[in-house]
Protein backbone atom coordinates (compact mmCIF):
# COMPACT_ATOMS: atom_id res chain seq x y z
CA UNK A 1 0.00 0.00 0.00
CA UNK A 2 1.07 3.58 -0.93
CA UNK A 3 -0.38 4.97 2.34
CA UNK A 4 2.50 5.73 4.03
CA UNK A 5 4.32 7.33 1.07
CA UNK A 6 1.01 9.85 -0.01
CA UNK A 7 0.66 10.62 4.21
CA UNK A 8 4.65 11.56 4.56
CA UNK A 9 4.00 13.49 1.10
CA UNK A 10 0.80 15.67 2.46
CA UNK A 11 2.55 16.47 6.08
CA UNK A 12 5.90 17.67 3.71
CA UNK A 13 3.42 19.94 2.33
CA UNK A 14 3.67 18.64 -1.43
CA UNK A 15 0.05 16.64 -1.79
CA UNK A 16 -3.17 18.68 -3.58
CA UNK A 17 -6.53 17.70 -3.91
CA UNK A 18 -6.92 15.68 -7.01
CA UNK A 19 -4.70 14.54 -9.94
CA UNK A 20 -3.24 17.03 -12.65
CA UNK A 21 -4.11 17.18 -15.92
CA UNK A 22 -1.23 18.25 -18.55
CA UNK A 23 -1.17 18.06 -21.79
CA UNK A 24 1.02 14.85 -22.51
CA UNK A 25 -0.44 13.27 -19.20
CA UNK A 26 -4.33 14.07 -20.81
CA UNK A 27 -3.18 12.94 -24.18
CA UNK A 28 -1.58 10.02 -22.87
CA UNK A 29 1.63 10.93 -24.97
CA UNK A 30 5.27 11.15 -22.98
CA UNK A 31 7.03 14.35 -23.21
CA UNK A 32 10.54 13.73 -24.03
CA UNK A 33 12.96 13.81 -20.69
CA UNK A 34 14.43 17.73 -21.22
CA UNK A 35 16.74 18.74 -19.21
CA UNK A 36 17.39 22.75 -17.59
CA UNK A 37 20.75 24.44 -16.20
CA UNK A 38 21.18 23.56 -12.35
CA UNK A 39 18.60 20.81 -12.77
CA UNK A 40 18.73 18.58 -9.29
CA UNK A 41 18.47 15.21 -10.42
CA UNK A 42 17.82 12.32 -7.77
CA UNK A 43 17.83 8.53 -8.76
CA UNK A 44 15.70 6.55 -6.46
CA UNK A 45 14.24 3.02 -6.01
CA UNK A 46 15.87 -0.53 -6.19
CA UNK A 47 19.48 -2.19 -5.30
CA UNK A 48 19.93 -1.11 -9.48
CA UNK A 49 19.84 2.44 -8.28
CA UNK A 50 21.80 2.25 -5.13
CA UNK A 51 24.33 0.11 -6.90
CA UNK A 52 24.96 2.85 -9.54
CA UNK A 53 27.57 4.91 -7.53
CA UNK A 54 29.92 1.72 -7.08
CA UNK A 55 30.77 2.20 -10.86
CA UNK A 56 28.82 5.74 -11.39
CA UNK A 57 28.89 5.18 -15.47
CA UNK A 58 25.23 7.29 -16.01
CA UNK A 59 26.20 10.04 -14.16
CA UNK A 60 29.61 10.15 -15.93
CA UNK A 61 27.76 10.15 -19.38
CA UNK A 62 25.17 12.63 -18.27
CA UNK A 63 28.23 14.94 -16.84
CA UNK A 64 29.93 14.44 -20.55
CA UNK A 65 26.48 14.91 -22.60
CA UNK A 66 25.84 18.24 -20.80
CA UNK A 67 28.63 19.76 -18.62
CA UNK A 68 27.67 22.93 -19.49
CA UNK A 69 24.57 22.79 -17.86
CA UNK A 70 26.04 21.97 -14.62
CA UNK A 71 23.75 19.44 -13.03
CA UNK A 72 23.47 17.82 -9.61
CA UNK A 73 22.80 14.04 -9.20
CA UNK A 74 21.99 12.44 -6.04
CA UNK A 75 21.16 8.78 -5.12
CA UNK A 76 19.31 8.11 -2.36
CA UNK A 77 18.50 4.48 -3.93
CA UNK A 78 17.67 1.51 -1.22
CA UNK A 79 18.40 -2.03 -1.56
CA UNK A 80 14.69 -3.69 -1.14
CA UNK A 81 12.68 -0.69 -1.80
CA UNK A 82 9.08 -1.44 -3.96
CA UNK A 83 7.15 1.44 -5.00
CA UNK A 84 4.65 0.84 -2.15
CA UNK A 85 7.35 -0.52 0.54
CA UNK A 86 10.20 1.75 1.60
CA UNK A 87 10.85 1.18 5.38
CA UNK A 88 13.43 3.57 7.04
CA UNK A 89 15.25 3.76 10.56
CA UNK A 90 13.50 5.58 13.30
CA UNK A 91 13.28 9.36 12.38
CA UNK A 92 15.36 9.03 9.15
CA UNK A 93 12.56 10.28 7.37
CA UNK A 94 10.12 8.97 4.41
CA UNK A 95 11.34 9.40 0.32
CA UNK A 96 9.33 12.52 -0.35
CA UNK A 97 11.24 14.17 2.96
CA UNK A 98 14.83 13.96 1.17
CA UNK A 99 13.18 15.05 -2.00
CA UNK A 100 12.39 17.98 -0.72
CA UNK A 101 15.92 18.26 0.83
CA UNK A 102 17.24 17.45 -2.54
CA UNK A 103 14.64 20.26 -4.53
CA UNK A 104 14.65 17.34 -6.60
CA UNK A 105 13.66 18.45 -10.80
CA UNK A 106 13.98 15.34 -12.36
CA UNK A 107 13.46 11.68 -10.79
CA UNK A 108 14.74 8.05 -12.20
CA UNK A 109 12.83 5.47 -10.31
CA UNK A 110 14.34 2.32 -10.73
CA UNK A 111 11.65 -0.36 -9.73
CA UNK A 112 9.74 -3.67 -11.03
CA UNK A 113 12.65 -6.50 -9.72
CA UNK A 114 11.30 -7.38 -6.07
CA UNK A 115 7.85 -6.45 -7.12
CA UNK A 116 7.91 -9.63 -9.97
CA UNK A 117 8.26 -11.72 -7.70
CA UNK A 118 4.76 -11.75 -6.57
CA UNK A 119 4.42 -12.83 -10.04
CA UNK A 120 0.87 -12.80 -11.90
CA UNK A 121 -1.18 -12.44 -9.34
CA UNK A 122 0.38 -9.67 -8.13
CA UNK A 123 0.96 -7.70 -11.41
CA UNK A 124 -2.57 -5.78 -10.45
CA UNK A 125 -1.73 -4.44 -7.30
CA UNK A 126 1.69 -3.19 -8.93
CA UNK A 127 -0.19 -1.62 -11.79
CA UNK A 128 -2.37 0.28 -8.87
CA UNK A 129 0.95 0.79 -6.60
CA UNK A 130 3.30 2.59 -9.64
CA UNK A 131 -0.03 4.64 -10.94
CA UNK A 132 -0.73 5.93 -7.15
CA UNK A 133 3.10 6.38 -6.77
CA UNK A 134 3.83 7.88 -9.91
CA UNK A 135 0.50 10.30 -9.48
CA UNK A 136 2.01 11.54 -6.12
CA UNK A 137 5.11 12.43 -7.16
CA UNK A 138 3.41 13.86 -10.23
CA UNK A 139 1.58 16.31 -7.83
CA UNK A 140 4.67 17.47 -5.43
CA UNK A 141 6.68 20.84 -6.18
CA UNK A 142 9.41 19.17 -4.59
CA UNK A 143 12.29 22.30 -5.89
CA UNK A 144 9.30 24.92 -4.84
CA UNK A 145 8.30 25.95 -8.07
CA UNK A 146 7.31 23.06 -10.47
CA UNK A 147 6.21 19.30 -10.38
CA UNK A 148 9.58 16.61 -10.82
CA UNK A 149 10.09 15.37 -14.99
CA UNK A 150 10.15 11.85 -13.93
CA UNK A 151 11.84 8.45 -15.54
CA UNK A 152 10.38 5.02 -15.14
CA UNK A 153 13.41 2.72 -15.67
CA UNK A 154 12.41 -1.37 -15.49
CA UNK A 155 15.07 -3.88 -14.33
CA UNK A 156 17.42 -5.87 -16.23
CA UNK A 157 17.13 -8.95 -17.39
CA UNK A 158 17.77 -12.19 -15.32
CA UNK A 159 21.12 -13.50 -16.24
CA UNK A 160 21.88 -17.18 -16.74
CA UNK A 161 25.00 -18.40 -14.44
CA UNK A 162 26.22 -21.82 -14.57
CA UNK A 163 27.06 -21.76 -10.94
CA UNK A 164 23.65 -20.81 -9.81
CA UNK A 165 21.70 -24.08 -10.63
CA UNK A 166 18.48 -23.88 -8.75
CA UNK A 167 17.56 -20.80 -10.50
CA UNK A 168 14.50 -20.80 -12.72
CA UNK A 169 16.13 -18.26 -15.07
CA UNK A 170 13.11 -18.31 -18.13
CA UNK A 171 10.73 -18.20 -15.75
CA UNK A 172 12.03 -15.34 -14.06
CA UNK A 173 12.51 -13.86 -17.33
CA UNK A 174 8.96 -14.24 -18.14
CA UNK A 175 7.86 -12.50 -14.87
CA UNK A 176 10.01 -9.42 -15.55
CA UNK A 177 8.68 -8.98 -18.79
CA UNK A 178 5.25 -9.33 -17.59
CA UNK A 179 6.05 -6.13 -15.04
CA UNK A 180 8.37 -4.48 -17.81
CA UNK A 181 5.32 -4.30 -20.02
CA UNK A 182 3.21 -3.18 -17.00
CA UNK A 183 5.76 -0.32 -16.59
CA UNK A 184 5.62 0.70 -20.22
CA UNK A 185 2.00 0.96 -20.03
CA UNK A 186 1.62 2.79 -16.64
CA UNK A 187 4.04 5.56 -17.43
CA UNK A 188 2.08 6.56 -20.66
CA UNK A 189 -0.92 6.54 -18.98
CA UNK A 190 0.27 9.35 -16.60
CA UNK A 191 2.89 11.03 -19.16
CA UNK A 192 5.82 9.97 -17.68
CA UNK A 193 9.22 8.93 -19.79
CA UNK A 194 9.52 5.15 -19.78
CA UNK A 195 13.42 3.33 -20.07
CA UNK A 196 13.07 -0.11 -21.12
CA UNK A 197 16.05 -1.94 -20.02
CA UNK A 198 15.19 -5.29 -19.83
CA UNK A 199 14.69 -5.93 -23.44
CA UNK A 200 17.95 -4.91 -24.41
CA UNK A 201 19.94 -6.55 -21.29
CA UNK A 202 17.96 -10.05 -22.20
CA UNK A 203 19.26 -9.66 -25.81
CA UNK A 204 22.31 -9.25 -24.53
CA UNK A 205 22.81 -11.86 -21.99
CA UNK A 206 21.28 -14.55 -24.47
CA UNK A 207 23.86 -13.57 -27.29
CA UNK A 208 26.80 -14.35 -24.21
CA UNK A 209 24.99 -17.48 -23.61
CA UNK A 210 25.13 -18.76 -26.79
CA UNK A 211 26.60 -21.95 -27.77
CA UNK A 212 29.74 -20.07 -29.70
CA UNK A 213 30.22 -17.48 -27.00
CA UNK A 214 33.63 -18.08 -25.24
CA UNK A 215 31.75 -16.97 -21.99
CA UNK A 216 29.20 -19.24 -22.10
CA UNK A 217 27.31 -19.49 -18.58
CA UNK A 218 30.47 -17.39 -17.07
CA UNK A 219 28.07 -13.92 -16.36
CA UNK A 220 28.78 -10.84 -18.56
CA UNK A 221 26.59 -7.81 -16.76
CA UNK A 222 26.07 -9.73 -13.43
CA UNK A 223 27.73 -10.87 -10.31
CA UNK A 224 24.62 -12.90 -9.15
CA UNK A 225 22.39 -12.80 -12.23
CA UNK A 226 20.44 -9.57 -11.22
CA UNK A 227 22.90 -6.95 -9.89
CA UNK A 228 25.13 -5.72 -12.02
CA UNK A 229 29.30 -5.58 -12.25
CA UNK A 230 30.98 -3.22 -13.57
CA UNK A 231 31.04 -4.09 -17.23
CA UNK A 232 26.87 -3.94 -17.24
CA UNK A 233 27.21 -0.92 -15.26
CA UNK A 234 28.26 0.31 -18.48
CA UNK A 235 26.50 -1.06 -21.01
CA UNK A 236 23.11 -0.43 -18.54
CA UNK A 237 24.35 3.14 -18.44
CA UNK A 238 24.86 3.54 -22.25
CA UNK A 239 21.73 1.82 -22.61
CA UNK A 240 19.75 4.14 -20.40
CA UNK A 241 21.55 7.17 -22.74
CA UNK A 242 20.17 5.79 -25.56
CA UNK A 243 16.82 5.21 -24.16
CA UNK A 244 16.57 8.72 -23.46
CA UNK A 245 17.62 9.86 -27.14
CA UNK A 246 21.44 11.33 -25.62
CA UNK A 247 24.35 10.55 -27.68
CA UNK A 248 27.80 10.77 -27.64
CA UNK A 249 30.72 10.29 -29.69
CA UNK A 250 32.94 7.66 -28.34
CA UNK A 251 36.55 8.58 -26.88
CA UNK A 252 39.13 8.40 -30.13
CA UNK A 253 42.15 7.71 -27.55
CA UNK A 254 43.16 5.74 -24.99
CA UNK A 255 43.81 9.53 -23.04
CA UNK A 256 40.20 10.40 -23.45
CA UNK A 257 39.27 7.15 -21.95
CA UNK A 258 41.35 7.73 -19.04
CA UNK A 259 39.81 11.30 -18.88
CA UNK A 260 36.63 9.88 -18.48
CA UNK A 261 38.00 7.17 -15.74
CA UNK A 262 39.22 10.21 -13.83
CA UNK A 263 35.71 11.68 -14.17
CA UNK A 264 34.32 8.86 -12.80
CA UNK A 265 36.70 8.75 -9.56
CA UNK A 266 35.54 12.24 -9.14
CA UNK A 267 31.86 11.49 -9.06
CA UNK A 268 32.37 8.34 -7.46
CA UNK A 269 34.08 10.57 -4.31
CA UNK A 270 31.34 13.31 -4.57
CA UNK A 271 28.89 10.13 -4.27
CA UNK A 272 30.89 8.56 -1.23
CA UNK A 273 30.59 11.97 1.10
CA UNK A 274 26.66 12.61 -0.19
CA UNK A 275 26.36 8.81 0.90
CA UNK A 276 28.21 9.79 4.17
CA UNK A 277 25.54 12.87 4.37
CA UNK A 278 22.48 10.78 3.52
CA UNK A 279 22.89 7.80 5.42
CA UNK A 280 25.40 8.25 8.05
CA UNK A 281 26.27 5.10 10.16
CA UNK A 282 26.00 6.71 13.52
CA UNK A 283 22.20 7.68 12.45
CA UNK A 284 21.27 6.81 16.18
CA UNK A 285 23.42 10.22 16.94
CA UNK A 286 22.13 11.87 14.35
CA UNK A 287 18.29 11.32 13.78
CA UNK A 288 17.66 8.64 16.65
CA UNK A 289 17.06 7.78 20.01
CA UNK A 290 20.53 9.23 20.80
CA UNK A 291 19.89 12.84 19.01
CA UNK A 292 20.05 14.53 22.97
CA UNK A 293 21.73 15.38 24.69
CA UNK A 294 24.87 15.73 22.36
CA UNK A 295 24.00 14.70 18.68
CA UNK A 296 21.60 17.56 18.06
CA UNK A 297 24.94 20.00 19.12
CA UNK A 298 27.91 18.23 17.14
CA UNK A 299 25.62 16.93 14.12
CA UNK A 300 24.40 20.11 12.62
CA UNK A 301 27.31 21.71 12.21
CA UNK A 302 29.17 17.87 10.51
CA UNK A 303 26.29 17.53 8.27
CA UNK A 304 26.71 21.16 6.84
CA UNK A 305 30.23 20.52 6.36
CA UNK A 306 29.43 17.16 4.52
CA UNK A 307 26.76 19.45 2.40
CA UNK A 308 29.57 22.26 1.47
CA UNK A 309 31.98 19.41 0.76
CA UNK A 310 29.63 17.53 -1.48
CA UNK A 311 28.73 20.98 -3.63
CA UNK A 312 32.69 21.73 -3.71
CA UNK A 313 32.76 18.12 -5.17
CA UNK A 314 30.19 18.70 -7.62
CA UNK A 315 31.56 22.38 -8.86
CA UNK A 316 35.21 20.07 -9.63
CA UNK A 317 33.04 17.29 -11.88
CA UNK A 318 31.05 20.51 -13.98
CA UNK A 319 35.08 21.70 -14.70
CA UNK A 320 36.13 18.39 -15.45
CA UNK A 321 33.44 17.55 -17.66
CA UNK A 322 33.81 20.57 -19.58
CA UNK A 323 37.28 19.18 -21.35
CA UNK A 324 35.16 15.96 -21.95
CA UNK A 325 31.85 17.31 -23.89
CA UNK A 326 30.64 15.36 -26.04
CA UNK A 327 32.28 12.37 -25.48
CA UNK A 328 31.78 8.69 -23.93
CA UNK A 329 32.58 5.14 -23.63
CA UNK A 330 33.54 3.31 -26.47
CA UNK A 331 30.06 1.32 -27.62
CA UNK A 332 31.05 -2.09 -27.18
CA UNK A 333 33.69 -2.30 -23.70
CA UNK A 334 36.40 -5.08 -23.19
CA UNK A 335 35.61 -8.25 -21.26
CA UNK A 336 36.21 -6.58 -17.77
CA UNK A 337 38.81 -7.47 -15.11
CA UNK A 338 38.27 -7.29 -11.57
CA UNK A 339 39.31 -4.77 -9.67
CA UNK A 340 38.76 -3.83 -5.85
CA UNK A 341 36.09 -1.48 -5.47
CA UNK A 342 35.68 1.40 -2.89
CA UNK A 343 32.90 3.73 -2.15
CA UNK A 344 29.74 3.90 -1.36
CA UNK A 345 26.69 0.90 -1.36
CA UNK A 346 26.34 -2.72 -1.07
CA UNK A 347 30.08 -4.25 -0.87
CA UNK A 348 31.63 -6.28 -3.70
CA UNK A 349 35.12 -7.05 -2.71
CA UNK A 350 37.37 -6.68 0.23
CA UNK A 351 38.22 -3.14 0.60
CA UNK A 352 36.83 -1.39 3.21
CA UNK A 353 33.94 1.44 2.07
CA UNK A 354 30.54 2.64 3.74
CA UNK A 355 26.97 1.49 2.55
CA UNK A 356 24.99 -1.44 3.08
CA UNK A 357 26.59 -5.04 3.14
CA UNK A 358 24.99 -7.20 -0.26
CA UNK A 359 22.64 -9.24 0.76
CA UNK A 360 19.02 -10.34 -0.42
CA UNK A 361 17.61 -7.41 -0.71
CA UNK A 362 17.03 -6.45 -4.05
Amino acid sequence: MLTKWVAALAMAGGLSVGWPVRGAIAQGRPAALALQPRDRIVLLGNTLAERMQLFNHFETLLATRFPDLHLTVRNLGWSGDTVALQPRPLNFGATPTHLYRQKADVIFAFFGLNESFDGQAGLVRFEEDLTAYLRANLTAKYNGTSAPRMVLVSPVAHERLARLTRVDVDGRNRELARYTEAMRQVAAQQGVTFVDLFTPTLALMAEADSPASPKRGGGGLTINGIHLNEHGDRVVAQLLMSGLGYSLRAAPAAADVKGLDALREAIREKNQQFFYRFRPVNAEYVVGRRLEPFGSVNFPGEMRQLDDMVAARDRRIWQRALTLKGLGYPAIPPTPVPVPVRGPGPRTSAVPGPGPRTGAAQ
